[in-house]
């Protein structure tokens, strides 16, 4: 092959075809070099500041990160475009920006004093004492991601945008004669007359002939169909599979002991109060009241200081040096004045609860417990490998089940619900949110991935065959179709005799009346709104129509059973003073979106004046 390859090389035709590959080889890397190195132009320009495609796909992913506990931590990038989380994140990423490129032309700053007395208020970063704990700081930011300059800088610029936007906005109320009329028509109630003429009062019409029937059957074949069937053949593995083979002699579980002693022991705690002053004359006076025999409460208020009460703690939860001092004091006494990093501790000890390591013999079942589900887990594992070696090498799922001395079960027949062909559940499904969906989802004729179980093992299964959804044949399904065209045609008859019945009100006779003609219970409803709440007891379309009428206006709409007649019976408007503390609420809520429209149009004229350009394409290619 290689000879034939040289040979032909030599030809003027392969020569002119390799000198093209080589060109377009150059051509692509050189607008490689231009996309996708150090001469790639900005994805987005705002006046002076320009943000590569790397920069935005990573606030857009920190964004989708953000967004995961809202999905079940199954929300892709790819669904996140779709749903126009990229094209949120670019806008969000363009107005901050914005506003900071405007803060920097008025000279707008936020001072390192300003930033750090608010980063010293935030509870976040409070401790056990109260008081700023730079170690919870850290801590904190660790887990966000961040170190203590960018917080700072991050801190600095949100703290001037927050200044920009609050002065374009600060101020601004919605005028009254904008609220009230909306509050009045928002919070306006009615009240209706109802009565319900069942579908059950009217007789139940005669099967229909053949013909009718299979006309019906035609027009109506998508109600009549028999869902998706897969047929299955599923591998469990289960900790029972291998619990067979793990030995946990008394050693083991005794060296499991020895490492996990902090695990069964308990510290001492103790319920402690303290003062916390910065005078060290404060202190020379406090220390003369301590060994005066002086109270907490004493103390305090000689020194004019407030008592902390701390709780019940241990002491790590206490600054060096004052825990020391806090753990050697008996059960009520007060201590001298300890010196920390804080200022001055005067502290009292109400309560003492002991420490306590429980023994070997009172943790030894559940340490043996602990250890055999760690090792089936382990050992669990390990066969999910052998078993995914297998099917890799070849092997059935049945072959690779027989190997390793598993068992398959088969499942003749399962749609997307779990049901079989008879309409009933299917029994020993695995125990998984997820083996409906992946038997859905896998192909035929292929294996699944191995997808684990909760504390169950795994299941692997194959897809034997699929039955496509088709009608159910007329004949096995006459009676369900018969019962149905029934009661379709018997809700029309209930239809017709309520539309009726509304009429006569409609021409002057008493809805009560008319009800009772019926032999229906007339009720009257709760009030109600223009946009009712889930679990209304009147329909939407009733509401919707009632609130179009005058007092006396009639609808009617099918419900559940029947055909429901309304009349209005009252309108039962909003009175603004009677309600001040829904009418303030209705103001501020109007008075926000009027403030957030004219901040979107701050945003607007900032884009007009300052410039924004936005390369697209290349961040298309970045997705």
């Amino acid at each position: 092959m290689l000879d034939v390859f040289r040979t032909a090389s030599k030809t003027w035709i392969v020569r002119l075809l390799f000198a093209l590959l080589a060109l377009s080889f150059v051509a692509w890397g050189a607008g490689d070099v231009v996309r996708g190195g150090v001469g790639r132009s900005p994805a987005i320009e705002i006046g002076r500041t320009s943000m590569s495609a790397a920069e935005v796909m990573g606030e857009f992913k920190r964004e989708v990160e953000r967004l995961q506990p809202l999905f079940g931590g199954k929300l892709t990038a790819e669904d996140a475009r779709k749903m126009g989380m990229l094209d949120r994140t670019i806008d969000s990423l363009i107005a901050r920006t914005l506003i900071d490129e405007a803060a920097r032309s008025l000279g707008l700053a936020a001072t390192d004093e300003t930033i750090l007395r608010r980063v010293a208020s935030n509870p976040a970063f409070k401790g056990p004492t109260g008081q700023f704990d730079r170690d919870l700081f850290r801590s904190r930011l660790s887990r966000l991601g961040h170190t203590e300059d960018s917080f700072m800088k991050t801190e600095r610029t949100n703290m001037v945008r927050n200044q920009m936007v609050e002065t374009v906005a600060a101020g601004i109320g919605a005028p009254q004669a904008l609220t009230d009329p909306l509050l009045a028509w928002r919070e306006e109630r009615r009240v209706a007359e109802t009565f319900l003429i069942k579908d059950e009062s009217t007789p139940l019409p005669a099967a229909p002939d053949a013909a009718v029937l299979e006309a019906y059957y035609k027009d109506n074949v998508s109600r009549f169909m028999a869902p998706e069937f897969r047929a299955l053949t599923v591998l469990l593995l289960r900790p029972s599979d291998v619990a067979g083979g793990i030995d946990i002699d008394e050693e083991m579980v005794r060296d499991a002991y020895r490492q996990r002693i902090e695990e069964f022991s308990t510290p001492e705690r103790r319920a402690v109060s303290q003062i916390v002053f910065d005078e060290s004359s404060a202190a020379a006076k406090a220390t003369d009241l301590v060994t005066g025999g002086k109270d907490l409460a004493t103390i305090a208020k000689a020194l004019n200081s407030e008592i902390i009460d701390l709780g019940v703690i241990e002491k790590n939860d206490l600054p060096e040096g004052l825990a020391e001092a806090v753990f050697k004091l008996s059960s009520g006494a007060t201590s001298q004045p300890v010196k920390t990093a804080l200022g001055w501790h005067v502290v009292k000890v109400s309560q003492i609860q002991p420490g306590r390591t429980r023994s070997f013999d009172e943790v030894k079942a559940q340490l043996e417990q602990d250890m055999r589900k760690e090792k089936a887990t382990d050992g669990l594992s390990e066969l999910a490998n052998r078993v995914e070696d297998a099917l890799g090498g070849g092997a059935t799922l049945e072959e690779a089940a027989k190997r390793h001395n598993l068992k398959t079960v088969k499942i003749a027949a399962v749609d997307a619900q779990g049901r079989g062909a008879d309409g009933k559940p299917v029994a020993d499904l695995p125990k998984s949110d997820q083996f409906l969906d992946v038997a859905f989802h896998t192909d035929q004729n292929t294996e699944s991935p191995l997808t684990e179980v909760p504390n169950n093992g795994y299941f692997l299964l194959h897809v034997d065959g699929v039955t496509a959804p088709a009608p159910k044949p007329l004949a096995e399904i006459r009676s369900e179709v018969v019962a149905t065209w029934q009661a379709e045609r018997r809700q029309e008859q209930a239809r017709d005799k309520a539309l009726k019945l509304a009429d006569r009100i409609k021409v002057g006779e008493g809805i009560a009346q008319v009800a009772l003609s019926a032999g229906a219970k007339l009720e009257t409803s709760k009030p109600f709104v223009r946009e009712p709440a889930e679990g209304t007891a009147l329909p939407a379309t009733i509401i919707a129509e009632l609130f179009k009428a005058q007092p006396g206006g009639i609808a009617t709409a099918p419900v559940q059973g029947g055909t429901l007649v309304a009349r209005l019976a009252k309108v039962v408007t909003f009175d603004t003073n009677a309600n001040p503390a829904l009418t303030q609420a209705a103001r501020q809520r109007v008075s926000q979106a009027v403030a957030t429209d004219i901040a979107d149009q701050y945003i607007a004229a900032l884009n007009a004046s300052i410039g924004v350009k936005v390369d697209r394409p290349q961040l298309t290619r970045e997705e």
